[in-house]
């Protein structure tokens, strides 16, 4: 198939190049090369205008799909590497570094529904710090991993909850602070967004659990401070008083034996209030 070249300027500096397909090129040449300033255009409506070298779309540049999408900035043996702006069709907006296409570096990307993240990307992923301004009111401040948050980070929610500790794969994962909202504060061990291992729950109505969780529930031995001054001493499973366990109500009666989902139920020893408040007075003397 034919490809026509004619000349735009009397020195010849500038040319228009017709390719077989129908795409069209006017610019400069090195020789055959596209090679300076020129503007591309494809037979689907992409055009290109910009720098050229050695035949590869390098240098300074804006590409415009025909569909909405531009990008305006550096390019690099044809894919976008350094500086550059990109305006996706749906209205997403990426300002910052790229790498051979990739969003690579510092950057800011500001979705069309209002969310905003404002820190380091990896081959197109969030990758190192950054801030993720949520369009709720919700706002990540912290390290991500693959576009997932990972590492150190705080996690404010737009209702007043709060997480600062580690997270994994975009959840809380390892130790960890959780207010919540109704102020509720939990200070321990988390695995895959649930409470789990070695941890300290505040209630805001002043009880406090002292103890081992398991998948977000009390589950192996703890300590439950009621805020009435019953304190409960032992096993739980699945949330529930389960095992051996000893119950101190605050009136001074005591219960040392066997629970099963949160009753006293097996081997067991009750003693009421006045009479643990008599051994007492009388335990100087015994011994």
């Amino acid at each position: 198939m034919s490809e026509r070249m004619q000349d735009m300027e009397d020195d010849g500096s500038v040319k228009e190049k017709s390719f077989s397909n129908g795409d069209v090129y006017i610019g400069k040449f090195k020789g055959e090369l596209l090679h300076g300033m020129g503007k591309y255009t494809w037979t689907n409506g992409t055009i290109y205008e910009g720098d050229w070298v050695d035949g590869k779309v390098t240098g300074k540049g804006i590409m415009n799909w025909g569909n909405g999408a531009i990008f305006d900035g550096c390019w690099s043996n044809g894919l976008s590497h350094g500086y550059g702006v990109y305006r996706s069709a749906n209205g997403n907006v990426y300002t910052g570094n790229w790498e051979k296409g990739e969003r690579h570096g510092k950057g800011i990307m500001k979705w069309a529904n209002d969310d905003v993240f404002d820190g380091y990307w990896s081959n197109g992923h969030k990758h190192g710090y950054g801030v993720y301004r949520f369009a709720n009111g919700d706002v990540y401040a912290g390290n991500w991993e693959k576009g997932e948050k990972d590492g150190k980070g705080i996690m404010n929610w737009g209702n007043g909850a709060i997480f600062d500790g580690y997270w994994s794969n975009g959840l809380s994962h390892g130790y960890g602070v959780y207010r919540s909202a109704n102020g509720n504060v939990y200070t321990g061990n988390w695995e895959k967004g649930e409470r789990d291992g070695k941890g300290i729950m505040k209630w805001a109505n002043g009880d406090v659990f002292d103890g081992y969780w398991s998948n977000g529930q009390k589950h192996g031995y703890g300590v439950y401070r009621f805020a009435n001054g019953d304190v409960y001493t032992g096993n739980w499973k699945n949330n529930k008083m389960d095992g051996r366990g000893i119950m101190n109500w605050s009136n001074g009666t005591m219960y040392e034996g066997d629970w099963v989902d949160g009753q006293m139920i097996g081997n067991g020893l009750m003693i009421p209030g006045f009479l643990c408040t008599f051994l007492k007075t009388i335990r100087p003397i015994i011994i």
